[in-house]
């Protein structure tokens, strides 16, 4: 169900009106969740990248971009500690219409997703927010291993389709 669900929407040519996306997350979510939002949020994105696992950074910035997340950068990574950095337009627009935007949705799924690739608990963390971008840093625990683990199928990321024109157009 995952994979056909991500396809159906992350290929469709009509996208959702980004008012319908920004009411639920930033007016009717905090409101229902109130105190706790940002730590449920943060449960939450952990949930959803279970559900749509990525096989590749490639991917990840991929569907960062077509949740409507912003623009995913992969600024370092050591065996320990990956940093990655997101902005754009999403990022922008949430900054100047809410007083503190939640980014943990996002900040939960890139822990997740380390976890899902390295086998490890990792827990991710915002260490840098201002109007047009945030740093996010994923602390991965080698010393503690995740055991039964069932290894996941990576969802087929959605590619745009590049016209045949363009490409020779690019290659001349």
């Amino acid at each position: 169900m995952t994979n056909d669900f991500y396809s159906q929407f992350a290929g469709n040519s009509i996208k959702a009106s980004i008012l319908s996306v920004e009411l639920l997350r930033d007016a009717l979510i905090p409101k229902l969740l109130g105190d706790d939002s940002s730590g449920i949020l943060y449960w939450a994105g952990k949930d959803l990248a279970r559900q749509f696992p990525v096989a590749s950074d490639d991917d990840l910035v991929m569907f960062f971009e077509q949740a409507g997340w912003g623009h995913l950068i992969v600024m370092d990574t050591s065996d320990e500690l990956i940093t990655y950095e997101l902005t754009g337009e999403p990022v922008a627009r949430r900054s100047a219409a809410i007083k503190s935007p939640d980014f943990m949705l996002e900040t939960g799924f890139l822990a997740e997703q380390s976890a899902l690739h390295t086998n490890c608990v990792s827990e991710a963390k915002i260490t840098f927010q201002n109007r047009m971008r945030l740093r996010i840093s994923v602390t991965i625990d080698h010393n503690q291993p995740i055991i039964n683990h069932d290894p996941t199928t990576p969802i087929e990321i959605v590619r745009p389709q590049v016209e045949q024109d363009d490409e020779t157009e690019e290659a001349q």
